[in-house]
């Protein structure tokens, strides 16, 4: 029989893969793949709910605030989630809030100018040349001549509450000027502590609850700057350029 030199090669070839198959280990083969089912799992013969295989074990305790603690997850907040971002108020809205807060007073240096006015280009307002917008960021300029502002304004306040009849003043409404928190009776104290609420809700339009943390901030700010300074009045206008200089004021 003739063989060529083509039907030569295959029969080689194929004798050497036999060869091969024939010496190699069991366990180069690769096991048999079994079918993949969704039947639930078995224990015993009888099915197991998937739910209840996946709880932990009885025994186990579960710690709140652990690493291993359960809760609720949002997969995607609520809409409504959302809130727009805090601005400051415009020059405009600031004169008008300081007036209602302060019984109409402004902002006036020596000369009588309404410095709200002299500082409007610094402040942010547009002048239609360089710009068109109004800057409403608190920027460390906003906040500087804010400062200096507000010292003026609850300095001209508390003194006109001082020289003004009881049922005239416009901060100091519930508590006597010249009164102290050491020298004060239990009925004054009330009256310092309803003050300080009055004064919180008129000028940044928030509540404060007379056992609050807040409350007692506001309450050892009058006392400290009184005993410093010995003089109760101090005390009040501190707690005036306080409120009137916090974000609660000036952002919205």
């Amino acid at each position: 029989m003739r063989h060529t030199p083509s039907a030569l090669l295959l029969v080689l070839c194929a004798g050497w893969l036999t060869a091969c198959v024939a010496e190699a280990p069991d366990d180069t083969l690769a096991p048999p793949v079994e079918a993949v089912t969704d039947d639930a799992p078995t224990t015993g013969g009888a099915v197991v709910d998937p739910v209840t295989a996946l709880a932990p074990p009885a025994d186990y305790e579960t710690i709140p605030g652990e690493r291993d603690a359960a809760g609720s997850v949002e997969l995607a907040p609520a809409p409504n989630a959302y809130a727009r971002v805090l601005r400051r108020m415009s020059v405009k809205q600031l004169r008008k809030a300081i007036a209602n807060a302060t019984g109409g007073l402004v902002w006036r240096d020596d000369r009588g100018r309404d410095m709200l006015v002299v500082l409007e280009p610094t402040l942010g307002v547009p002048t239609y040349t360089d710009t068109t917008n109004e800057d409403l960021d608190a920027s460390l300029v906003f906040q500087k001549f804010l400062g200096d502002g507000v010292r003026t304004i609850c300095d001209e306040a508390i003194t006109a509450d001082v020289q003004s009849a009881p049922d005239e003043r416009v901060l100091l409404r519930f508590a006597a000027p010249e009164t102290t928190w050491e020298t004060a009776s239990e009925a004054e104290r009330a009256g310092i502590d309803e003050n300080l609420r009055y004064m919180k809700l008129r000028i940044t339009g928030h509540h404060v609850a007379p056992e609050s943390e807040e409350m007692s901030r506001l309450r050892w700010l009058f006392r400290s700057v009184t005993h410093a300074t010995s003089d109760p009045t101090r005390g009040w206008r501190a707690v005036c350029v306080g409120l009137m200089s916090s974000p609660e004021f000036y952002l919205y």
